[in-house]
């Protein structure tokens, strides 16, 4: 399984998540997308009108990443709600979710899936070199054997959902909303 060398990004993650910062220390790949995938929440704003009580992180055919996600969840809390894992692989197992993992090579197969969620407040995330294009809010990126993302605030437009700029600034790409003339954003 692939490791990979924690930057500072990844240092205050695990920090957040009562990890020794270490700089020698590794997390498997799949450990730290669970991890941003609980951190990525406290990023996010959500509609009034997005599903009460748990908050669900929804995983789509990535088992390894779910079974991070199994660890870290029972001991964890979402905007004071506690957490939980859910694994999906139709329309009907999204009430309730409130963020939708698709794991890498699975964007062809999950069409009927992502489009569902498409049309709820849910925070989609990808892990494929399509996967804005395909509609995620966020996509995981590996460059330099770090683990990074990049946004689109087009689709989190669509979802009802506002990112926080903090998240922003350390996305490695964000897709952004077209500018009107003479507006500076």
């Amino acid at each position: 399984m692939p490791k990979l060398r924690i930057s500072a990004l990844l240092i205050a993650l695990a920090i957040a998540l009562g990890a020794s910062p270490a700089p020698t220390e590794t997390f498997s790949v799949d450990a730290v997308k669970a991890a941003f995938l609980y951190r990525f929440a406290s990023y996010v704003e959500w509609p009034a009108d997005s599903p009460a009580v748990p908050f669900v992180i929804a995983v789509a055919g990535a088992e390894d990443v779910a079974k991070q996600l199994d660890q870290l969840l029972p001991r964890m809390k979402v905007h004071g709600r506690a957490a939980e894992l859910r694994r999906v692989s139709r329309a009907a197992d999204l009430d309730g979710v409130h963020i939708l993992y698709v794991g890498p090579e699975l964007l062809a197969r999950t069409r009927s899936l992502r489009a569902a969620a498409a049309e709820r407040p849910i925070l989609i995330v990808t892990d494929d070199a399509r996967g804005l294009d395909a509609g995620a809010i966020i996509n995981f990126v590996e460059a330099n054997r770090n683990v990074r993302f990049e946004i689109s605030l087009i689709a989190a437009d669509r979802a009802r959902l506002k990112i926080d700029s903090a998240l922003l600034a350390v996305a490695a790409r964000v897709e952004r909303r077209p500018q009107a003339a003479g507006v500076i954003e």
